[in-house]
Formats: C-alpha cells, sequence, structure tokens
C-alpha cells in the first residue's frame, strides 16, 4: 500500500510541475519577465497575474490555476496520510 501511495504521489508532484510550467508560459508570454529559478520556487508569485491574463482572454479562469491547486492539495493530502501510516507501521514494529 505505501509502495502505491508513493507512485500516486509522484504522478500528482509531476501533473503540478506540468502545470506549474502552463501557468509560467502564459505569463511570459505576456511579456512578463521571469528568472530561471523561478520554474518550481515561485509560481505562486505569478498566480494572481495568471488568473488575470486568462480572464482577459477568455473571461474564465484558465485550467491551469484549477489543475495547480487541485494537484497541490492532493500532495499535501497524500504526504500526511504517508505520515499517519509511516508512523502506524513504525508503531506497529516497535510493539507500540
Amino acid at each position: 500500500m505505501l509502495l502505491s501511495l508513493l507512485i500516486v504521489l509522484i504522478v500528482i508532484s509531476l501533473t503540478n510541475f506540468y502545470f506549474s510550467i502552463q501557468i509560467l508560459r502564459r505569463v511570459s508570454a505576456a511579456e512578463v519577465k521571469l528568472s530561471f529559478f523561478e520554474i518550481r520556487w515561485q509560481v505562486h508569485k505569478h498566480m494572481k497575474k495568471y488568473r488575470q491574463l486568462t480572464r482577459q482572454d477568455t473571461g474564465r479562469v484558465g485550467f491551469a490555476w484549477y489543475g495547480y491547486w487541485g494537484s497541490l492539495l492532493g500532495m499535501v493530502g497524500l504526504i500526511a496520510l504517508l505520515f499517519v501510516l509511516l508512523s502506524h507501521h513504525a508503531g506497529e514494529n516497535h510493539g507500540l
């Protein structure tokens, strides 16, 4: 079970990375300066701008905005679940 949860966590993490790239590509297309290190570390800084740009273009918030937040929440939830399962598993092995 732990292995399958780790695999799902990796898939969700890659999905989150994909949405991060999509957000930064759209913001970059609007001629907003991005540094190389922003690919993972400063996506949140540009979320508001992405939301504004996609609303201007289509009248709706872009799909990457929802995908990013959904996959981020999924990652946090899975990490919490893994910690609970690992602590339970460790307690069983030590007779606690």
